[in-house]
């Protein structure tokens, strides 16, 4: 192919000569001459990176030492509060210097890291509490010294995570996406524009490049004026590309000093969630089920623990009332207990207080045509005939929950997830919808926060227990808690 051919396509646009004629003249092919500006270019790109990154690492930094700081004075004030010398307290400063660092050494800083990343923020709380109280452990470990470790650590873990979420909130709100987001190159197999980059993940699509079957010359050469042109600092790969056709694109990237992202095999498939794995010298993609796993098991036992027990310590004089006033009612236990179905399909039994009238369970057939959503997996009747008079009040206000907090303490539920499920249901179940089987039971969830008994859509329902699933954080089930008490209050689709 000669010279005059191959620039034909796009010479009017081809490089910083004015003149095809002046490029050849010189011996300089138009195809060198955006290597070189690439080239030219890439300090400038990895300035900007750094100073992006430099800028969030600081900002997260900051926040972080001001929280742990706020949890050793939290720690500080309960201790003299309570009037008791035997649980130690150290002072602030010593409290931020080793949570920082903690965290620095667990990773809760990398480019990659989220923002809410639960088990770094609970393992560098926990390592800066040890740190600070390893001398009075070390010599002769006492129960004081352990709870001050216990209390540190759970203080520092919900001030790490408040303070987070308002950082990332001012962030969003008050930076312009210029500043925020970063500017990259999206390069995709096909105009699909679903296959966009979302500004939550803190990109800015500033250009896309559909390759063809071959990735022609000319479309590399299109990518790289485009990452000059924009000043891009990220290039995305999202489209399903070739060995060979990724390896000029990660060329390209590479050389103008911009950060090669790709999407991982699997993504976005229903019921999978792709993670690095590490075996030996390789790096592999792991793809799984999006179901909990262990750390998150133990993390999210521990907040579940500590929030029951605080729960029942603050509702404890309101059980008696109900109690009273149930008997009161009509005859029967204070309480119903009802066999349920949990995380692995394990049957416990749900407790609450009773608001229906005895053997009310065993006359649901006689009603299930005043079932409102239409689907026995979904039984939701609105005044429900078998209902009490303090029942009604208990339900609309959800007060018939509150013995489920001996189910969360007991371990067959949680505080928040997916409601418990009835067995009998399962016959008419899809596949899919035993995925909801991979997390405990909770007594709040996506479902509670986003209109209760209001959802009559079966698979709506099952989309939010999943959606809640594939993306569990100690961050989620925080936001969750903090709308259920609105909900509750605004008794929205209650019955």
């Amino acid at each position: 192919m000669s010279t005059t051919q191959r620039l034909e396509p796009y010479t009017s646009e081809a490089l910083e000569y004015d003149d095809v004629a002046q490029a050849q003249e010189r011996e300089i092919s138009i195809f060198v001459q955006p290597d070189v500006a690439l080239h030219q270019s890439k300090a400038a790109t990895a300035r900007r990176l750094f100073a992006r990154r430099a800028l969030r690492t600081a900002t997260f930094l900051l926040g972080d030492a001001l929280a742990a700081a706020a949890a050793a004075v939290a720690v500080r004030v309960g201790v003299q509060t309570v009037g008791t010398t035997s649980i130690p307290y150290s002072s602030a400063g010593e409290v931020a210097a080793a949570v920082v660092l903690a965290l620095a050494l667990t990773g809760s800083y990398r480019r990659s890291a989220p923002t809410y990343p639960t088990t770094n923020l609970l393992l560098g709380s926990a390592l800066g509490a040890l740190v600070v109280y390893w001398a009075r452990m070390w010599p002769e470990p006492t129960l004081s010294a352990t709870a001050a470790v216990g209390l540190l650590t759970l203080f520092t873990t919900t001030a790490l995570f408040v303070t987070r979420g308002i950082l990332a909130t001012l962030i969003a709100t008050l930076l312009p996406d210029a500043r925020r987001l970063v500017p990259a190159i999206v390069v995709a197999d096909s105009e699909d524009p679903s296959v966009e980059l979302d500004p939550e993940f803190g990109f800015r699509t500033e250009g896309r490049l559909v390759v063809d079957t071959r990735l022609s010359d000319a479309r590399i050469q299109e990518l790289a004026r485009t990452i000059r042109r924009v000043r891009a600092e990220s290039v995305v790969v999202l489209g399903d590309l070739r060995s060979t056709q990724f390896a000029r694109v990660l060329e390209v990237g590479l050389r103008a000093g911009c950060e090669v992202l790709t999407r991982a095999p699997g993504f976005g498939m229903p019921g999978v969630r792709p993670t690095i794995a590490r075996r030996g010298s390789y790096g592999l993609i792991q793809v799984g089920s999006p179901s909990l796993q262990t750390p998150q098991f133990v993390v999210k036992r521990l907040v579940d623990i500590a929030g029951a027990v605080m729960a029942l310590a603050i509702t404890a004089p309101l059980w008696a009332l109900i109690a009273v006033v149930i008997r009161l009612d009509s005859p029967g236990p204070v309480f119903f207990r009802q066999e349920r179905v949990g995380i692995g399909g394990r049957r416990f039994k749900m407790i609450k207080f009773r608001t229906m009238h005895c053997g009310a369970d065993d006359e649901k057939e006689s009603v299930a045509h005043l079932n409102a959503s239409g689907d026995s997996r979904l039984f939701k009747i609105p005044n429900d005939p078998r209902i009490s008079r303090v029942g009604h009040f208990l339900r609309r206000w959800s007060l018939d929950e509150l013995p489920q907090f001996l189910n969360v303490i007991g371990g067959s539920m949680s505080l928040v997830g997916p409601r418990p499920f009835f067995e009998r249901d399962f016959a008419a179940y899809e596949t899919h919808h035993f995925r909801r089987l991979g997390a405990k039971p909770g007594i709040t969830g996506m479902w509670q926060v986003y209109g209760r008994s209001s959802v009559l859509d079966f698979e709506e329902v099952v989309r939010l227990d999943t959606e809640y699933i594939d993306g569990w954080s100690l961050w989620l089930d925080l936001r969750i808690l903090a709308r259920t008490l609105p909900a509750v209050v605004g008794r929205t689709g209650a019955y």
